[in-house]
């Protein structure tokens, strides 16, 4: 019998509503806990509230079951047990409520570098968002990436964990460096090993182990990835001097360009096709010219207006 329905019988006979075939129930379970020991001061409190409670039960009936007082034992063992529970539940919803996050994020058309309580440095692209604790717990370091990409050299403890969770996906390691690429307006959330060993996995599935110069593809809507190992260091070119894209969509140039010269793009006619892209952008140019690059190698028209591109 385990300790559920233990509790269960337990309620019903302080209710007065055992039968006899429960009481024999809890008369076996008391031979099975009989070495349950170490409560006799909480068993002392309860034992005579629990033994009134016996003499009503069975006054009238010709007969009086007295019990072993080890049932007071067992009582007093699961009873205090779920005081305990209740108590450290309680405790933990308190200091869950506690904990203090902090969210920051890198304004559009700068980069920012920020270090971690455990002292992980983070560098995060042109309009990226991270949110972490003030201070880590003692099993794990948790943060979370909410928006935007951003790379993670991380301060090895094997003691603790070092998670980074995007969406559905999380990536952990205990000392390394890697870049995570996590942007809502894209199908795809990608990590890139730069150095060390690092595990991905979602709620239900392990997607294995990745080691430098791998990179994994999870693709949010079906929830399906791929694995590749990537030559050169192009999945890291947006913190060097210039930005290589390599067989992207429109769609992934138009979310770095906005973040990094902070404009919007606007589509007076067709809004995007499927044609691939492999472009590259040193730092130093400014956004008109790179429009200039992109209409060329892209045959539509760019017109810039203030902050915003109209496409044509």
């Amino acid at each position: 019998m385990n300790q559920t329905e233990i509790k269960k019988l337990l309620d019903k006979f302080k209710a007065g509503k055992c039968t006899d075939d429960e009481l024999q129930q809890l008369q076996q379970a008391m031979h099975e806990l009989d070495a349950a020991t170490g409560f006799e001061d909480e068993a002392s409190q309860l034992k005579q509230p629990l033994w009134e409670r016996i003499e009503k039960q069975t006054i009238g009936k010709g007969q009086v079951r007295r019990l072993n007082t080890t049932w007071l034992k067992i009582a007093a063992a699961v009873l205090i047990f779920v005081c305990a529970g209740l108590f450290y539940s309680k405790i933990s919803v308190r200091q869950s409520e506690s904990i203090a996050y902090q969210t920051i994020t890198a304004p559009k058309g700068s980069m920012k570098q920020i270090m971690l309580p455990d002292s992980t440095t983070v560098q995060l692209n042109a309009g990226t968002s991270i949110k972490f604790p003030v201070t880590f717990n003692a099993a794990k370091r948790e943060v979370t990436l909410l928006n935007g990409e951003a790379f993670f050299d991380v301060k090895h403890d094997v003691s603790k964990p070092f998670l980074v969770h995007t969406a559905r996906v999380t990536t952990q390691v205990l000392g390394t460096s890697f870049n995570i690429k996590f942007y809502k307006e894209l199908p795809d959330i990608q990590v890139y090993v730069n150095s060390g060993k690092v595990e991905v996995h979602d709620t239900k599935h392990t997607f294995g182990f990745y080691t430098p110069q791998q990179q994994l593809t999870y693709n949010k809507h079906s929830q399906t990835f791929t694995r590749q190992q990537i030559t050169g260091d192009h999945s890291l070119s947006w913190m060097h001097d210039e930005l290589i894209l390599d067989k992207v969509s429109f769609s992934e140039i138009a979310v770095y360009l906005q973040n990094r010269y902070s404009v919007n793009f606007k589509y007076a006619g067709k809004k995007q096709n499927q044609q691939r892209y492999s472009v590259r952008f040193s730092n130093k140019l400014n956004i008109s010219q790179v429009l200039d690059i992109l209409q060329f190698i892209d045959g539509r028209r760019y017109k810039l207006t203030g902050d915003t591109v109209n496409i044509k």
